[in-house]
């Protein structure tokens, strides 16, 4: 049984986590196979849109601690280094995929599952989510880009609580506190993420991958710094068929078929 699945509906890529006798703990073959995927699929022009999500109760429990799942080294330094380098090139290739990423949150995101999932563009969580910044219990620092995603999301004294305490943040809090798009019950996740996803891959996907990168970067730059990079990406935006149609279909008063090119 493949720990990870991969399949198209139509634009859509679903990756799936598929270890839930594990709680979808994430060993290092896992994680390389996502880092990979998201990399490929920069470079797929018929995958607009991504949709993740997971088998059984808990969307993830974060790193397979018990071995890391094939890591024999897992405890020591290097093998430490190893593994963090690995859960890096995945969450950067997730944040700098130029496609829009949803999150189908099914149940328990801890540590670095937590990360995991928050590095998704649009996040839809079933009821039964929570959010686990769990790193605290183990005597461990926050990784997997926490440090980096959790203040923007929530807020720097809010980040804090949550890692700090490593409490729980439900789905309905996360909600709240804009971290999320969406909670839905249960038996509704897969449809509602899947009609984000779809509505998403029908969209301009350059113009959506090129605000993702900005927006991304916002944090970091100064109000000269963002004029400048909306400039140069509206140059290279002008330029794809799909403002063409945009316009046309202003203009004559109907919805763009957007091609995503």
């Amino acid at each position: 049984m493949e720990e990870v699945n991969f399949k198209r509906d139509g634009n859509v890529e679903i990756i799936t986590l598929n270890r839930p006798e594990k709680m979808n703990a994430l060993s290092y073959q896992m994680v390389k196979a996502l880092g990979d995927r998201f990399t490929e699929i920069q470079y797929e022009d018929d995958v607009r849109a991504v949709l993740l999500t997971a088998n059984g109760e808990a969307f993830s429990a974060g790193a397979d601690l018990g071995g890391a799942g094939g890591r024999e080294d897992a405890a020591t330094p290097p093998g430490m280094r190893l593994s963090a380098r690995m859960y890096s090139r995945m969450i950067r290739a997730m944040w700098d995929l130029e496609k829009p990423i949803v999150g189908a949150i099914n149940g328990i995101a801890a540590g670095g599952g937590c990360n995991f999932a928050l590095s998704c563009d649009i996040i839809v969580a079933s009821e039964k989510a929570e959010f686990i910044q769990v790193f605290a219990r183990r005597g461990l620092v926050a990784d997997s880009g926490g440090t980096f995603l959790l203040p923007r999301l929530v807020g720097l004294a809010k980040a804090k609580e949550l890692m700090f305490f490593a409490e729980p943040l439900k789905a309905e809090e996360a909600y709240r506190l804009g971290a999320i798009y969406r909670v839905v019950p249960p038996d509704r996740l897969m449809d509602e993420a899947m009609a984000v996803a779809r509505r998403l891959a029908e969209g301009p996907t350059r113009a959506i991958g090129m605000t993702k990168i900005m927006l991304n970067r916002s944090f970091e730059s100064d109000l000269e710094s963002a004029l400048d990079r909306e400039g140069t990406y509206q140059g290279i935006a002008v330029g794809t068929s799909d403002v063409l149609e945009g316009i046309t279909a202003f203009l004559e008063k109907r919805k763009p078929d957007f091609k995503g090119k």
